[in-house]
């Protein structure tokens, strides 16, 4: 059986400049194009997206392309309910896509934050070995200036990569559906959703301690592309 990638994309939020825009759609390009380039033949990759209703929408010609060739599930600006939290405007992105996707087909699902630099296929060449019900995480930031900075440790999964059974991944998709739901405030962050959805249910899990991925935290200092926001985790 094959697995599925799913890359969650948030390309011109209606909340951020034009500039920042500008800048994250050149980011998304460079990450997407090296996503496809590292993932195992094993996967098939969706790519999600909840800000634009219109690929002219788009000023990189070359996203857009790569876009048009590439399967996509857009659930259009309407669908965007992350704007204050960002990871439940992934969520619903995924219960869309799997809602539309033959789950069948699938042994493994990764859920993926695109905006990342995968740089080598490690976390995928794990989901293909997968023995448990999911592979989660949650690494520490070792910034490129030299900095390092330990994760919060306490009652949450990172959320940037991690993969489930399909099943597993489906109920997941129910779970967090029923809490944005059931909770129009929306105060728990995704991670926290995630490491609640793991242990409530006692779920079995493989963990990586890195994921090989480099991150651009431009929100620590609100300068887009300075070089001390780089870090891999």
């Amino acid at each position: 059986m094959k697995n599925l990638a799913l890359a969650f994309c948030s390309l011109r939020p209606v909340q951020l400049s034009e500039k920042v825009c500008d800048v994250r759609e050149n980011e998304y390009l460079i990450c997407l194009k090296q996503l496809v380039r590292v993932l195992p033949d094993s996967f098939d990759l969706l790519v999600c997206e909840n800000t634009i209703d219109d690929p002219d929408q788009l000023k990189n010609d070359e996203l857009r392309n790569l876009l048009s060739e590439t399967e996509m599930c857009a659930t259009g600006s309407s669908g965007n309910i992350g704007k204050t939290n960002k990871g439940m405007g992934e969520l619903l992105m995924l219960k869309s896509a799997l809602d539309d996707t033959d789950l069948d087909k699938y042994e493994n699902i990764s859920y993926i934050t695109a905006r990342r630099f995968f740089t080598s296929p490690y976390v995928f060449e794990r989901t293909e070995n997968l023995k448990k019900q999911a592979l989660i995480s949650n690494p520490d930031f070792s910034f490129l200036n030299g900095n390092f900075v330990e994760s919060a440790k306490e009652g949450l999964y990172n959320d940037m990569f991690f993969s489930m059974k399909t099943s597993v991944m489906n109920d997941y998709a129910n779970y967090a559906m029923k809490y944005i739901e059931e909770n129009s405030t929306m105060t728990l962050g995704s991670e926290q959703l995630l490491y609640n959805f793991i242990n409530q249910n006692n779920y079995d899990y493989e963990w990586l301690n890195w994921l090989g991925i480099i991150r651009n935290d431009w929100e620590r200092n609100g300068e887009i592309l300075d070089i001390n926001n780089f870090h891999i985790c």
